[in-house]
């Protein structure tokens, strides 16, 4: 029996998204994708993937009215799936790279831009690319590069020149491994900017990294000087949500709050998440000024703290926000959330993509977090299965834990592609949740957060059985 062929590679998208109502000719590069023209997935029924005229050629097709912002795309064949690329949506008009650009002589003489993005790839190790950029005396020039959080394997960077060539600001990390830059020019003029990259994972050497996988988006805007937001309410009526700022460096934003003995508080910030350049950490004192409680980083990769917090006794207590590192600017925002603790779930399933055959079966893995206690019965099932899969509910644990879901063919199920839902419900009369589980964004070693995290929407190939 001959062995089944692979399927699709999906190494990387050029250029890896367009602008709302425009049509976009893309460059897929990968395995396995000379023979079988894939088809193509988004997660936005508006946002069409249709294959062109030759292989590796795809065309973008962008609907007027698309929100700005990351979705996901596949490649997929009647052999299988590729794991989900990013792809990201903006509102301002999209150019791509004109090569040669790698020396900032080679662009002296080029038209300058702004309030664009600028579509790129460092195609070969030592590949600088090279923008003009037109700026204004007053007016904040930000650049702000996607490539890390698009799923390219680098460690982009940035440095921004005058007309004569020399650097007036650099950008490296931020809240991942992508850079930004913000400066005010004092005079109206061309700057220059310059993209290059160093390995990601890391390599023994420091030397500039390149690849046809190496894809980024940078957009260049300018706007009037940001002033610091006015000082929030220092005073908490829980319930609360308030959106705050670090606005200067050494800042700490301290909020009070009335307790009795036996409330059960769960307390968020969200910074990064925004992305906001602010690493919190979050703390709790009495009125005396002793630290109750503390948190600095959530999970895994979520430098967002959280924390749930019990009152020991009745009394006044103050809630303090401060960046990890001393810093602040008029862009560390946060939203800061206190509200009364409810039990909650969450599912991770194991991987992005199950393969059944007809008449077969396979499994599907999944970890279950409950935080809190459950009266009732916590189950999973999977839905939205294509004709002739099933699958049975099974039972979880009241304290979470892994479990296993058994989808199962029937021998004379139909071939197919799609994505199904996996999710985990809650009958306790007094906290019915429906949550659906999710699979992490596949990449290599993690270093802060991808445009998109985690997608509620496994793939399932179902092939059907030969005559």
């Amino acid at each position: 029996m001959p062995s089944r062929a692979a399927p699709p590679g999906f190494e990387s998208i050029f250029p890896a998204g367009g602008q709302a109502g425009q049509r976009v000719d893309l460059l897929v590069s990968g395995k396995n994708l000379e023979k079988d023209t894939p088809q193509a997935w988004c997660s936005d029924p508006k946002v069409a993937v249709l294959a062109g005229d030759k292989p590796k050629k795809f065309v973008l097709g962008i609907g007027a009215d698309v929100q700005p912002g990351p979705y996901l795309v596949r490649l997929f064949t009647n052999e299988g799936v590729s794991p989900p690329r990013i792809i990201e949506i903006g509102k301002l008009p999209e150019q791509l790279e004109k090569e040669p650009n790698d020396a900032f002589a080679a662009v002296k003489t080029a038209a300058p831009a702004m309030n664009v993005t600028f579509n790129g790839v460092l195609e070969k190790a030592g590949d600088v690319d090279t923008y003009a950029l037109r700026v204004q005396k007053g007016k904040v020039v930000t650049l702000e590069l996607h490539g890390y959080a698009l799923g390219s394997p680098m460690d982009p960077a940035m440095r921004l020149l005058n007309d004569r060539g020399v650097e007036i600001a650099g950008g490296h990390d931020t809240h991942n491994l992508d850079p930004r830059i913000q400066h005010t020019p004092i005079a109206d003029g061309t700057f220059f900017v310059q993209v290059f990259a160093f390995a990601h994972p890391p390599a023994a050497d420091v030397a500039l990294k390149g690849g046809a996988s190496h894809v980024y988006r940078l957009t260049a805007t300018d706007g009037p000087a940001k002033a610091p937001p006015a000082d929030e309410p220092k005073a908490l009526t829980i319930p609360a949500l308030v959106n705050g700022c670090i606005a200067k460096a050494r800042e700490e934003d301290a909020y009070t709050f009335a307790a009795k003995k036996g409330d059960d508080w769960q307390i968020t910030v969200r910074a990064q998440a925004l992305r906001s350049p602010l690493d919190a950490t979050l703390r709790i004192e009495d009125a005396d000024g002793k630290v109750l409680q503390q948190a600095d980083d959530g999970e895994k990769e979520n430098l967002d703290p959280t924390l749930r917090w019990k009152a020991a006794k009745d009394g006044s207590f103050k809630l303090v926000v401060v960046d990890r590192f001393h810093q602040g600017s008029a862009d560390h925002a946060y939203q800061l959330s206190v509200k009364p603790f409810t039990p909650s779930l969450s599912g991770t399933l194991d991987t992005h993509g199950y393969e059944l055959a007809a008449g077969k079966t396979v499994e599907v893995k999944l970890n279950v977090k409950a935080t809190g206690t459950y009266a009732g019965k916590i189950q999973a099932r999977a839905v939205q299965l294509p004709a002739g899969v099933t699958a049975d509910a099974v039972d979880v644990p009241a304290k979470g834990g892994d479990v296993k879901l058994t989808l199962k063919a029937a021998p004379e199920a139909a071939a197919s592609q799609a994505p199904f839902a996996v999710e985990i419900v809650t009958s306790a009369p007094d906290a019915v949740q429906t949550v659906l589980a999710s699979y992490a964004i596949p990449f290599t070693e993690p270093r802060g957060d991808l445009l998109i995290t985690t997608d509620t929407r496994p793939w399932l190939t179902v092939t059907a059985k030969k005559p």
